[in-house]
């Protein structure tokens, strides 16, 4: 919880005793706190077991592994574990964890037995991948810089979006494109580095085929956009591919600007993925004049963190006709959202998706850092609507079913299910 500063300030006397009792005092209420309060543990600083290069292999898999089992025992968010055997699971990947000849291969274990707890927002991230992260600030990192998805009828995954100045984009790969076969490398199984140079076959856009040889740089991520358009016939969309601080300024100044004006708008949410609860309730009370409650995250103990969207003095206030446009690959945060919407029926839900409904990932997470440099994602908390409906394994049911894309519409440019939610607007 976020404390607003105080204007007054009590007076102590001047010296080292006073002091130094207060902050004993200060350390005392905090570890009490989070004694009383097991959500706020993670806040503490906690003892990371150590390893180094000199750690035989062996040991530094088994220190590593039994870290990461004790903080997923300790701090998921179902205690019951969904009526899985925890300590089985975790005792049937053990020896392969502790045999594993590389990070690779340990981290893909952890997240084999990960897996089985059936839970969104539960992953390991290997060192060198961290190492990336950290340098590029970003978490949403691709060394390819293309996002390539299964069609209904379509034997071969097809180039969806291709990032500007990725190496994709630097190799000519077009949308529509028909991938065929998996990225080929000198050496499959070693750790992905920049300047490695691989090959990807293609079918191209006169599905002719086509070897493309890569040079492979880490990069943004396809699906960390915002782009904002206001079209001729008046509709303004939004596109923004994750909940942070950015988008949230980046929204109300797109909506004071051109909303006034506009007759209608769209958001679009096909590569949400999520992000922070807070950008999320901001957003969200740029679309409502008064508190609107969007639902709730959940403990362990069952103890409940009201998410509510809430106007501020400076939002926009936009009350015109609005629809939110969503996708299988929409999760966490943008399913929050789009839930609120419609469950306040403040507006229509267009869903571009063959399962009907939204990614089903929706649940608090928290990283905590594992021993060698490695990172260990846990979700904390479930999520239920204001109606109480669990998000997480079931996503969000669009209102209107919007048409998938085609391979023959990628190729083309098109976006059907785009057009889908501008007809889907109507003058409230």
């Amino acid at each position: 919880m976020h404390l607003p500063a105080t204007t007054a300030r009590p007076k102590y006397r001047r010296g080292i005793f006073p002091a130094a009792s207060l902050l004993v005092l200060a350390l005392a209420l905090f570890l009490s706190g989070c004694a009383s309060n097991p959500d706020r543990t993670w806040l503490m600083p906690r003892l990371t077991p150590r390893v180094s290069e000199k750690t035989p292999r062996a040991d530094c898999n088994r220190i590593v592994f039994d870290h990461a089992c004790k903080l997923t025992g300790l701090y998921f968010h179902d205690a019951t574990f969904g009526g899985r055997d925890w300590p089985a699971i975790r005792e049937k990947y053990r020896p392969e964890a502790v045999a594993a000849e590389n990070n690779k291969a340990l981290y893909e274990t952890l997240n084999a037995m990960l897996k089985e707890l059936g839970s969104s927002h539960a992953a390991a991230i290997a060192p060198e991948i961290v190492g990336i992260q950290k340098k590029m600030r970003d978490e949403a990192v691709s060394f390819l810089g293309c996002i390539s998805v299964k069609l209904p009828d379509v034997e071969t995954p097809v180039v969806y979006e291709v990032e500007p100045g990725s190496p994709a984009s630097d190799a000519g790969i077009k949308r529509g494109w028909l991938q065929v076969g998996e990225l080929q490398r000198d050496v499959p199984g070693a750790p992905v580095s920049e300047g490695e140079v691989a090959r990807q076959q293609f079918l191209d856009e006169r599905d002719e085929p086509r070897t493309v040889t890569l040079t492979l740089r880490a990069v943004r991520g396809p699906g960390a956009r915002k782009t904002a358009v206001l079209r001729p016939d008046g509709v303004l969309c939004l596109r923004f591919d994750r909940f942070d601080n950015d988008s949230a300024a980046w929204v109300r100044g797109q909506l004071k600007t051109h909303a006034a004006s506009a007759r209608g708008v769209v958001i679009d949410l096909r590569l949400n993925g999520g992000g922070q609860v807070g950008a999320c309730r901001r957003i969200l009370g740029e679309f409502f004049d008064r508190p609107v409650r969007a639902g709730a995250f959940f403990d362990r103990r069952g103890k409940a963190a009201v998410v509510e969207a809430r106007a501020g003095r400076r939002s926009a206030h936009y009350a015109g006709p609005l629809a939110v446009l969503v996708a299988r690959m929409s999760g966490s945060g943008a399913e929050v959202f789009a839930a609120a919407i419609q469950d306040s029926g403040r507006g229509v839900i267009v869903g571009s998706t063959s399962t009907g409904r939204t990614a089903g990932a929706v649940l608090m997470s928290v990283d905590f850092a594992l021993p060698g440099g490695g990172r260990l994602q846990l979700p904390l908390r479930s999520y239920k609507t204001a109606a109480g409906v669990p998000l997480e394994g079931r996503g969000v049911r669009a209102d209107i079913d919007a048409p998938l894309p085609t391979v023959a519409s990628l190729r083309a440019g098109a976006d059907p299910a785009l057009e889908c939610a501008v007809a889907a607007l109507k003058p409230e």
